[in-house]
């Protein structure tokens, strides 16, 4: 294994590593607990925080829920009186008139029917609200409403206005209306000077503001960014913590003024209260992460004395052998536990024992490769020497189909002996290049084979393909026999030249194309209408045992055979053709 390799292995993979965090492990347990009771007890203080600041934000609304809680009872309070009176308008609005008199903070009180046309009011007309969009939504739906009133109809100026249903046995018949105006809300409870919101904002349930105030005349209202107060209805008596709408990190309270109908929402600054989502405080926290990592740290070191500087040694020890051959002449684990001895002792053996088989190895190959190239040597002897008795019987052949035949069986024995004769040269005798064993083959068959006069054109472009000899020889046959069919049948149109175009490609890994395309004649037709089709037959063979697919195309000047295989892997067993 490389430098960079052993650089790049996981740091979790180590033996400080895996022990280190062993003993990390066994001391969880303790650490847990204690991050367990410590966090309890934040969750406790936590809890009581925002307990104090609801109990504070409910304190600094008291005015206004007093004001609020005043006029609806006075609503309510009116409202089983009035069903006595209210069909006399003139005796109603005498009493509400009178009412208002002796009740200053009030600006308005009387009976909305569900017409909306008021005849018992405190005003001294007759009010029609039936057109006001606002009267027809809370006749929709009758319940108890505060609003804010901008701009009244009997009011100079902006009041808040309470809507308290009114009912005849089972049938809603109108509301019971009071209003005041909105400085009246503005009434402060007992507040704390040093223990006060920066703001607070009533609002309803529709997320209307009624009324704010600042801790200092001028001061911004604070507002929480991500959130509406229409939200904020959904969850009363809660704290959170958020960014005001003027970017300042605020604690907010919201807390119900009159149920299910007001809120109050009050801006704390963020260093009042230590509110953090039941967070460790820093010191407490620290404690036990202190403890865990002096627990690394001392079995870190531990193990590096005891062990690690050892089994360094011991490693450096084993890449010097796989790399050099080399045998260590001096001990690194001198000091060392018994078991770690016993480890550099076994290795130094098995480094002997590795050595020696090597050398008979290599021996036992040597003397392989030599027998192999001489096997080679001698077959391609013989069939030279089969070559030359085949010629010798050429010679003395009287028919010429008889030399015809035994010239193409001696050009099929020459390229099995150029096969063998490239297998006993090269170094490698598991694997050939194909390329150059083939260029080879061709070269010797244009050259014996070609007509003299024939003026072929030959174009060959070879891949380095390197294939193992059960592909190799089949291969060098197929191309053996299209060679010589290519020297028979080549031809071209008259006045031009024939040709013969060879490649072999191997266009993706694993995989190899053989093209052999020659130029045809006229005269091919009537070569081909004589001949046996052994040829082809042979072909096909030599492709069968390539397991390769063979494709063939024959235009009016072309004959071309496309020859597609898998490059395959060395095969221990010979194949049997």
């Amino acid at each position: 294994m490389s430098e960079t390799e052993r650089a790049r292995r996981p740091v979790s993979g180590r033996l400080r590593f895996r022990v280190a965090a062993l003993l990390a492990l066994a001391l969880l347990p303790i650490g847990i607990l204690g991050v367990v009771q410590t966090r309890s007890l934040a969750i406790e203080a936590q809890t009581s925080s925002e307990l104090s600041l609801l109990a504070l934000t409910e304190r600094a609304t008291f005015g206004e829920r007093q004001v609020l809680e005043r006029a609806v009872g006075t609503a309510e309070a009116l409202t089983p009186f009035l069903e006595l009176i209210r069909d006399d308008p003139e005796a109603c609005s005498s009493y509400l008139d009178d009412y208002v008199g002796l009740s200053p903070r009030y600006s308005f009180v009387g009976f909305v029917p569900i017409s909306g046309l008021v005849t018992c009011s405190s005003a001294d007309r007759t009010v029609d609200f039936s057109g006001d969009p606002l009267f027809q939504t809370r006749m929709s739906t009758p319940r108890l409403y505060i609003d804010l009133i901008e701009a009244p109809a009997v009011s100079a100026s902006s009041v808040i206005n309470v809507m308290f249903p009114t009912y005849e046995g089972t049938d809603f018949v109108g509301f019971m209306s009071i209003s005041f105006s909105t400085e009246a809300l503005a009434a402060r409870g007992d507040r704390v000077a040093d223990m006060r919101p920066d703001s607070v904002v009533t609002f309803n349930a529709e997320g209307v503001i009624l009324s704010t105030e600042a801790s200092a005349e001028g001061d911004p209202i604070s507002l929480p960014r991500s959130v509406t107060l229409e939200d904020l209805v959904t969850r009363p008596d809660e704290t959170f913590i958020d960014l005001s709408q003027s970017g300042e990190e605020r604690i907010f309270a919201i807390v119900p003024v009159v149920p299910g109908v007001v809120y109050a929402l009050a801006g704390w600054p963020r260093e009042a209260f230590r509110l953090g989502g039941g967070m460790l405080p820093l010191p407490t926290a620290a404690f036990p992460l202190m403890m865990w990592v002096a627990s690394l740290f001392v079995a870190y070191i531990a193990v590096d004395r005891l062990v690690g500087r050892y089994v360094r040694g011991l490693s450096d020890q084993m890449r010097t052998f796989a790399r050099d051959r080399r045998i260590p002449k001096t001990a690194v684990s001198s000091g060392a536990a018994q078991e770690l001895q016993d480890l550099e002792t076994s290795f130094v053996q098995m480094a002997f024992a590795l050595l020696d088989d090597e050398a008979q190895m290599e021996d036992a190959l040597r003397e392989k490769n030599v027998l192999l190239k001489e096997v080679h040597h001698r077959v391609k002897n013989n069939l030279q020497m089969i070559s030359s008795i085949m010629n010798m019987n050429m010679r003395t052949a009287e028919h010429p189909e008889t030399r015809a035949v035994l010239r193409q069986l001696q050009d099929r024995i020459l390229g099995l002996s150029t096969v063998h004769r490239n297998l006993y040269m090269a170094e490698d005798l598991g694997r050939t290049n194909a390329g150059e064993l083939i260029k080879e083959l061709l070269n010797q068959v244009f050259a014996v084979g070609a007509a003299p006069g024939s003026n072929l054109d030959i174009e060959m472009d070879f891949d380095d393909v390197i294939l193992f000899p059960d592909q190799a020889v089949p291969l060098s046959m197929l191309a053996t026999e299209l060679g010589t069919n290519a020297l028979k049948h080549a031809g071209a149109a008259e006045g031009a030249r024939p040709w013969i175009r060879v490649s072999l490609k191997q266009p993706e890994p694993g995989k190899a194309i053989f093209v052999f395309r020659n130029s045809i004649g006229a005269e091919a037709v009537t070569k081909d209408a004589e001949s046996s089709g052994l040829g082809l037959r042979l072909v096909r063979a030599f492709a069968s045992q390539l397991s390769a697919v063979v494709e063939t195309s024959d235009t009016n000047n072309e004959y071309k055979v496309v020859t597609s295989f898998d490059l395959e892997d060395f095969d221990p067993e010979p194949r049997e053709g």
